[in-house]
């Protein structure tokens, strides 16, 4: 078992100190990531801690600052989503894919909007949840990169790029919130709009004659 924000495997550990310490930290980690599922964009350590079933001092005692705590759960969060992704199937057909891509975001990305919420808010008092979401917006343009390698491998670098940009804006977190929250389109509108999106733009590039795209 290991605890996310501190990796140390306590199956085998047999003193009970550490193990009671370990578990308190991973129910703080917890707590501040169920509060945040439910909608509080800044958890304050005193709901944490009563979430958690522990003092505020013992929170305190676990994180030096909130920050650090906040961070943990967005590493949390970070994790579980990734994990619960689909390995691209090669063979699928470009329809099928997007298919796929489609509905794994849109899944994804409906259960996330109160962690983006709570990343928006906090990165300013918690620079490693800031680092964090940079580093996921790059594990998920790769993640796009691999999911339409044929139809990107087969153009030159330049038209690559811009194709693979136009995907990762089309399909990042940012398409999603501003579809849900200012479009105040349903889940299932969202969708459908991203599918048309998709096909379009890699549609178009494929249309496109290889020399419009190339950098001046």
């Amino acid at each position: 078992m290991k605890i996310v924000g501190f990796p140390v495997d306590i199956s085998t550990c047999r003193d009970g100190r550490i193990v009671r310490g370990l578990r308190t930290r991973q129910a703080l980690i917890q707590a501040t990531l169920d509060l945040i599922q439910a909608g509080d964009v800044e958890p304050t350590s005193a709901a944490i801690a009563t979430i958690a079933g522990v003092s505020s001092r013992a929170l305190f005692q676990h994180f030096t600052a909130l920050g650090d705590l906040y961070a943990a759960a967005f590493e949390l969060a970070v994790s579980r989503a990734l994990g619960a992704n689909r390995e691209v199937d090669g063979a699928q057909s470009l329809f099928n894919r997007i298919e796929t891509l489609v509905a794994d975001r849109a899944a994804l990305f409906e259960e996330w909007l109160p962690v983006w919420r709570f990343a928006e808010r906090v990165r300013a008092v918690a620079p490693a949840v800031d680092a964090g979401v940079a580093q996921l917006r790059a594990t998920l343009r790769q993640r796009l990169e691999t999911w339409f390698a044929l139809e990107l491998a087969a153009l030159e670098p330049a038209h690559r790029e811009v194709l693979l940009d136009s995907l990762d804006l089309a399909f990042g977190f940012d398409s999603w919130m501003s579809m849900r929250r200012q479009l105040r389109l349903s889940p299932i509108h969202a969708s459908r709009t991203w599918r048309f999106t998709a096909q379009a733009i890699v549609a178009q590039a494929m249309a496109t004659p290889r020399t419009v795209l190339r950098p001046v």
